[in-house]
């Protein structure tokens, strides 16, 4: 009898660490206001030279899993880097066209807040990334992005296009689940950067973290963050489940932003504080899930 495990290979575990690591380092731990509305803090040919744009491609039985592209989706959540690495990989994957170019690769998404005709293009003002016009075998090839920015979530530097891109089946549900892990990704780092905020935040002479009502917060931030993640796990495992799970795990890393921002009290509604951010990413993400 198999084994049925809700781990991912080695593939997946060693990419998804190294992709943390490397994006911390070239944050220096850095406040994310800091750098998302200026230049990448990384280039694009840091992640293309370490393969990681092709790490999704199937090729033999040791290839990575949907549930290994969960893991790295977790990972790059960590720092809101503005790059279109998550696209990439799910277009590379499926689509012969995308693999065929050396640069990165999105696609072009309609949305219920978008007029019909036009589509939302996450990472459309990235330098050199193509918009994939169709994910079916010999459907159509990569067209430039539209240039029309649109502004609500900085993190994922879009545009608005008169061009959308045909979906397989099996790609929509791939991306759906990795971008669902991705949203859990960024909704534990904002937890962890709230909890060491409450150590140093003082009231009253003591950290606010010491306080019992921040406690119930953060420890509700932390259940909820944990049933998003696990979701997305659950969404990679069993695709009948697969939107059921999505809902579920975007529905709960925003339940877990919102707690963690709540610990800031007015500070966490600042920009410069940056946590606004992570609540648009997700909310855009989810939106685009939606049209999917």
């Amino acid at each position: 009898m198999s084994m049925v495990t809700t781990r991912p290979s080695d593939l997946g575990s060693e990419v998804a660490e190294f992709i943390r690591d490397t994006m911390r380092r070239a944050t220096g731990g850095a406040n994310v206001a800091t750098y998302l509305e200026g230049d990448p803090p990384v280039e694009w040919r840091t992640l293309s030279e370490a393969g990681w744009d092709c790490v999704g491609v199937v090729e033999d039985d040791d290839s990575a899993t949907l549930r290994d592209l969960v893991e790295i989706a977790l990972a790059w959540g960590d720092t809101l880097i503005q790059l279109p690495l998550i696209p990439t990989i799910v277009a590379k994957r499926h689509a012969t066209a995308a693999l065929e170019h050396e640069g990165p690769v999105t696609f072009s998404i309609h949305t219920q807040t978008i007029a019909d005709g036009f589509g939302c293009i996450p990472f459309g003002q990235a330098e050199g990334v193509l918009v994939l016009e169709s994910f079916e075998s010999g459907a159509g090839g990569l067209v430039v992005s539209g240039a029309e920015p649109e502004p609500y979530a900085a993190s994922l530097r879009a545009t608005i296009a008169p061009v959308l891109t045909a979906f397989s089946d099996e790609a929509a549900y791939e991306l759906k689940t990795v971008w669902a892990a991705e949203a859990a990704g960024v909704a534990k780092r904002v937890l962890a950067d709230a909890v060491e905020f409450t150590k140093q935040r003082e009231q009253f002479g003591r950290p606010i973290g010491s306080f019992q009502a921040v406690k119930h917060h953060l420890a509700n931030a932390h259940v909820a963050v944990q049933i998003a993640e696990t979701a997305a796990i659950w969404a990679s495992l069993e695709r009948k489940n697969a939107d059921l799970a999505v809902r579920t795990s975007f529905e709960e890393s925003l339940k877990s932003l919102q707690l963690s921002t709540q610990v800031y009290g007015g500070l966490g509604f600042t920009w410069e504080m940056g946590v606004h951010f992570a609540l648009r990413h997700v909310t855009m993400l989810r939106e685009l899930s939606s049209g999917l």
